[in-house]
């Protein structure tokens, strides 16, 4: 998961030129928007459309420059849709409660409950000690144990976590010299941890909110649904066959790695098990709500089979998990339970706004005919190879992906590419899965997204360093998602390149 699933936000200290930007940007959005209002709409747009044009703009200004906090900038569409007539209030409100909405609070709070009672810790110590001792193998037990826990943690605590074990590492390597003691061995063991942390969410539905983000949208405007289980069956393997690639790119090319073993990891790591102590009965217990709420995801088409008088969703197993979490104790003679309140004021509930300002957006674009009328005007690119346009898809989203949030970006694009895709007689997915997955490749600046920003705060790599290794990094995610588009994608959701 990114950011507390993954807003490309980062905690870093404002200069007074930035200050003043934030300042110019939070005037200039509605200044913007109150001057497309009041001049006239282009030829052929609706009136409707060109208002909802307004309000994107405010909104990408406000994305960009974060002069407010971006959930709240999500907020705009329930406000000002109504009064400018283009949709009514409960049609701007409904996206924020979108089933995909509860699917994801089920999620933060299993994240939760892992994080309170340490369970993260546990699996990631597990998956580093059987990982080997050479330093190649070690840089893959880290970039394992970070995407596995990116997947239904977030990114931004994965990264907290798996950081500062790297960097104990580091310091043990460096004291006793040797293999492990290079600078080739810091650059790719913090850099797979960035990578690892953005790529692992791409693999799950919860992982990253632009893929909620697409399930959402298809479902409301298309009638196209997205499960679980779906995602996983073409999203997953693409994710994994990235994270290889990066860990062998690293590795062998970008910084190359020795193959000689390093002495002390092993016991570095024993003891850092040992601090964990035996597990508990919590972590037990969280362990076996994890284990079931997932295999029911998986499983879902086959349960509904099976019961198929019972709307058995995603998002009611999830919610279902949640209440689980409220009422299994921890420590019964104690009144303490997996989960409390208190706990669940953690939860970044701005994420949730953000999803469904993303899809109230996106339904307005859709319902004021501003995507068809966009669709109709790059109705050009039509001409070219299908592949073609989407690798240009793909590269534009992320480097959108690096300058704002990758969800404000998947909430401005999936509209447009939707409506183009169908005015060219293809199926709305073709497009905007690649716009979900580039929007989890930004690989290349510390500030693209916070795992990014938590390795570069290290102080141990510069700009120069992951900009090095993300360029090519980013240039094997574009040939990924174009390979299993065509290869995983289609076949299972049923379209192709005609639609």
């Amino acid at each position: 998961m990114t950011q507390p699933f993954e807003e490309n936000q980062t905690d870093t200290p404002s200069s007074p030129r930035l200050e003043r930007l934030r300042l110019l940007a939070l005037l200039g959005g509605p200044l913007l928007a109150l001057v497309l209002i009041w001049i006239d709409p282009p030829a052929d747009m609706p009136p409707a459309a060109w208002q909802v044009v307004a309000l994107t703009a405010w909104m990408a200004v406000w994305w960009v420059a974060e002069p407010v906090p971006i959930a709240v900038t999500a907020l705009l569409p329930v406000a000002l849709l109504p009064l400018l007539g283009t949709n009514t209030i409960s049609e701007a409100a409904a996206p924020y409660a979108n089933p995909l909405i509860f699917l994801f609070l089920g999620g933060f709070l299993l994240a939760e409950a892992i994080q309170r009672w340490g369970l993260h810790r546990r699996i990631a110590m597990l998956v580093l000690r059987g990982c080997g001792h050479r330093p190649h193998q070690l840089v893959a037990g880290f970039m394992m144990a970070t995407a596995g826990l990116s997947m239904w943690v977030s990114n931004t605590a994965t990264a907290a976590l798996m950081v500062p074990i790297g960097v104990s590492v580091l310091r043990l390597l460096e004291r006793r010299g040797g293999v492990g003691a290079s600078r080739h061995m810091t650059l790719t063991l913090l850099l797979g941890i960035a990578l690892a942390a953005n790529i692992g969410g791409m693999g799950t539905l919860i992982g990253t909110p632009p893929n909620a983000l697409l399930a959402g949208f298809m479902a409301d405007n298309y009638g196209i649904e997205i499960g679980f289980a779906e995602w996983m069956l073409f999203a997953l393997p693409p994710a994994l066959l990235l994270l290889a690639m990066s860990w062998w790119l690293l590795t062998r090319v970008v910084y190359p790695l020795p193959r000689e073993p390093i002495p002390g990891v092993a016991s570095l790591l024993e003891e850092q098990a040992r601090d964990l102590g035996r597990i508990t009965a919590p972590e037990r217990r969280v362990t076996v709500i994890f284990l079931l709420v997932a295999l029911a995801w998986v499983t879902r088409p086959l349960l509904q089979n099976l019961l198929p008088n019972v709307e058995l969703t995603d998002a009611g197993i999830a919610v279902i998990a949640a209440i689980m979490l409220f009422v299994v104790p921890a420590r019964l003679k104690e009144g303490r339970f997996l989960l409390d309140w208190n706990s669940a004021r953690n939860l970044p509930w701005g994420v949730l706004l953000l999803v469904g300002g993303g899809l109230s957006l996106g339904t307005a674009i859709e319902s004021s005919g501003l995507a068809a009328m966009v669709a109709q005007g790059l109705s050009a690119f039509g001409e070219w190879p299908v592949w073609s346009l989407v690798a240009m898809t793909v590269v534009v989203v992320m480097l959108m992906s690096h300058v704002t949030s990758n969800t404000a970006t998947a909430a401005a694009i999936l509209p447009l590419t939707a409506s183009l895709t169908v005015s060219l007689g293809a199926s709305p997915l073709l497009l905007t899965i690649p716009v979900a997955m580039a929007a989890s490749c930004a690989f290349m600046l510390p500030v693209a997204t916070p795992p990014n920003a938590v390795v570069f705060a290290s102080g141990k790599l510069t700009v120069l360093d992951m900009m090095r290794a993300g360029a090519i990094i980013s240039l094997v995610a574009i040939l990924t998602i174009l390979l299993f588009l065509h290869a995983l994608a289609m076949p299972v959701l049923g379209f192709g390149w005609a639609g």
